[in-house]
């Protein structure tokens, strides 16, 4: 009997060590699928993105279109809730002015591939601001560095601008040449920073500008803020040209700070924001 048990029992032993020598070499082999897909897909991945840097390093061997100079005007403004003055009663915005100027090589030849057809504005986004409400508007150049809000000048997500080839533009509406002679002009508008903000001297000489915030006490990095949209252009060879453009509203400049009035703030370089083809 001693000896039966044991050998049921060494063949127990045997038959669950050969259990385990499967197990581990399943475990094995499922891994070495897993390493083999991971390997394949990160060389497919690999390859379709040096695929992809290729084809639009080839559709950029040559810069077409440029921005070369931004001209920034901030200061701020101001709307009022009472007819009698009792005292000053305001709702306070800061603004932002913003004219960019296009270069496509117009000096050197004008042709179908730096000749517009058609342009427009999109994926505008704001970094968030601890006060007011960040909004981006059409300006016209006539009315650049004045505190001029246009309500239906308010751009939605989406600003298409109308090409004009041989007529006079309406600077009042989003117009630009074809040449791209005309200055692309924006307005950044911090709406409503402050409101119902009382000043209860009616007395007092208040200046609608910048001097607003410095005598509201307003801490300017509540009102920081980081301005990005995309410009795209469609040439006459139906081309596709997109530029990421990042502002930071400014504040101060040099000896200039927006609470004595306003700031005034040029960026000129050659390629300074730069037009990627990717059509």
């Amino acid at each position: 009997m001693k000896r039966g048990t044991t050998i049921v029992v060494n063949e127990n032993k045997s038959y669950h060590n050969q259990n385990i020598k499967i197990a581990i070499i399943i475990a094995l082999f499922t891994c070495l699928l897993i390493l083999i897909d991971f390997t394949l897909t990160t060389f497919v991945i690999n390859n379709k993105f040096s695929e992809d840097v290729n084809a639009f390093n080839l559709l950029n061997t040559k810069t077409v279109f440029s921005i070369d100079k931004i001209v920034l005007y901030s200061s701020a403004g101001a709307t009022s809730n009472e007819d009698k003055k009792l005292e000053w009663n305001l709702n306070i915005s800061q603004y932002t002015d913003i004219a960019l100027y296009l270069n496509n090589r117009r000096d050197e030849n004008l042709n179908k591939e730096n000749y517009i057809k058609r342009m427009y504005i999109d994926k505008i986004t704001f970094t968030p601001v601890a006060k007011g409400t960040p909004e981006l508007y059409y300006k016209s150049i006539n009315n650049f560095a004045n505190y001029n809000i246009i309500d239906s000048n308010k751009i939605n997500e989406k600003l298409d601008y109308t090409v004009v080839n041989d007529k006079e533009i309406d600077l009042s509406k989003p117009e630009v040449y074809a040449d791209g002679s005309t200055p692309i002009t924006l307005e950044y508008l911090n709406k409503n920073i402050l409101e119902n903000k009382v000043f209860p001297d009616p007395k007092i000489e208040l200046k609608y500008d910048g001097e607003l915030l410095r005598r509201a006490e307003l801490d300017l990095s509540e009102i920081k803020c980081t301005i990005s949209f995309n410009i795209n252009i469609i040439n006459y060879y139906d081309q596709k040209f997109v530029a990421n453009v990042y502002i930071d509203v400014p504040f101060i400049n040099n000896e200039q700070n927006i609470y004595d009035g306003s700031v005034e703030k040029t960026l000129e370089n050659t390629n300074l924001i730069k037009f990627f083809r990717i059509e």
